[in-house]
């Protein structure tokens, strides 16, 4: 499936290009890095804003998700092999995890952004 296409208002039609050497490139490369953004996203937020925004640090991944969704799975053969006899309970179940693996995969995608000035790296 492709990428949505975006908002003219939201395209970057414009590129500038700068010329760095070797050790110029390695400290930018190796900061970028270090706070988990792209190049020209810490260029961008240095540049714009005097610091950089980066991505939360996901604190599950797609096993957990899986694992979350056979649990799930298990809810619905109880609730199928009672014939419903906990309807009630069940349900709340499946609504907490349903609410669950949202969050989860709003983390594991990265969603969630907080701010990395320049005093935090020291």
């Amino acid at each position: 499936m492709a990428r949505p296409r975006k908002k003219d208002g939201l395209k970057r039609l414009y590129h500038v290009g700068i010329r760095l050497d070797e050790s110029e490139y390695g400290k930018i490369h190796a900061e970028s890095d270090k706070i988990g953004a792209t190049v020209s996203a810490y260029i961008r937020g240095k540049a714009l804003r005097g610091f950089v925004r980066v991505p939360k640090q996901a604190k599950v991944d797609s096993a957990d998700i899986a694992l979350l969704s056979k649990l799930a799975g298990l809810f619905k053969k109880s609730y199928t092999d009672t014939g419903g006899a906990y309807a009630g309970q069940t349900r709340v179940i499946f609504d907490e995890i349903r609410a669950l693996m949202l969050k989860m995969n709003r983390q594991v995608d990265g969603d969630d952004r907080e701010a990395h000035s320049e005093s935090e790296n020291a």
